[in-house]
């Protein structure tokens, strides 16, 4: 079986191929063995070609998943809710206090 594999400046692989191409991609073409689990474990950077074989990359690391930060939108929003949320136990306290009062006056 033939791979069009797309490497980097080091030889890590990228992407690959079983047919065809992709334009402004630089491919470059494999008919060396492929590891069995190649296809189930294909991560970008996790193989490389070395000495003209793919092997797992020895340097492999994780990549971690970006920060994700609530915009300034979703903050304004969340700050808003709590004020509202206060102004609601603020009202509920005042409706308890008021009917204590009118409940001692009778």
């Amino acid at each position: 079986m033939s791979l069009q594999l797309e490497l980097n400046d080091e030889n890590k692989i990228l992407s690959y191929l079983k047919f065809g191409g992709v334009e402004d991609v630089t491919l470059t073409e494999y008919n060396g063995p492929i590891p069995d689990d190649f296809e189930d474990d294909f991560k970008p950077l996790y193989f490389m070609l070395k000495d003209n074989v793919i092997v797992e990359n020895p340097d492999y690391v994780e990549p971690q998943p970006p920060e994700i930060n609530p915009t300034n939108e979703q903050q304004i929003l969340m700050q808003q809710a709590m004020i509202i949320a206060q102004m609601q136990q603020m009202l509920m306290q005042q409706n308890k206090d008021i009917a204590e009062l009118k409940g001692a006056d009778a």
